[in-house]
Formats: C-alpha cells, sequence, structure tokens
C-alpha cells in the first residue's frame, strides 16, 4: 500500500471556505475510487492556513488512475491557484 501526506498553505487572500467548496467533493469522490483505503484533509492546529490530505492506495496503479479521475485534474489545478509553493507531497510504502 501507498500512504500520501501531501501538505499545503493557503494564500492569504483565500478563505477557508473556497478551499472547503473544492476539497469536500474531492475527498468525497476519491473516496469512491477504485483502490482506495483512506482520503481525509486535515487542518493544522498551530497554523489554520496549512492543510494535510492523507491519502492511502492499495497500489500504484489505484493512485495512477485516480490522478486522472475528473474529479482529480479539476480540483488540483484549482486548489494550485490558492496555495503557496504548490503541493508538497511524502509519499510512503505502507
Amino acid at each position: 500500500m501507498i500512504r500520501l501526506n501531501v501538505f499545503f498553505t493557503l494564500k492569504d487572500e483565500v478563505s477557508l471556505d473556497e478551499v472547503k467548496a473544492i476539497t469536500d467533493e474531492l475527498v468525497a469522490k476519491s473516496r469512491l475510487d477504485e483502490g482506495n483505503k483512506g482520503y481525509d484533509l486535515y487542518q493544522s492546529t498551530t497554523n489554520p492556513r496549512v492543510m494535510m490530505f492523507c491519502e492511502t492506495w492499495e497500489s500504484q496503479e489505484a493512485l495512477d488512475k485516480h490522478s486522472n479521475m475528473p474529479h482529480f485534474t479539476y480540483a488540483v489545478p484549482k486548489l494550485n491557484d490558492m496555495i503557496e509553493d504548490g503541493l508538497h507531497i511524502e509519499s510512503l510504502d505502507c
């Protein structure tokens, strides 16, 4: 299995409501993707502008399919416009 921890920091001018409108749908639909074992979004308790997706996939193939799903290809470019310094991804074998 593969675990991804994807960290990002919101730009100052972006509201949490704007981000949640995109991420809530991404999380809900991603949980239904074949091979998904877990998909959650967390907000830092020390800096509310820092967030993290925590994803678990049964295989690289499942992760690759997810990366090409319409909900992913729609949400990630929109999210990239709302964050500083891009997504920081830690990939772990589990």
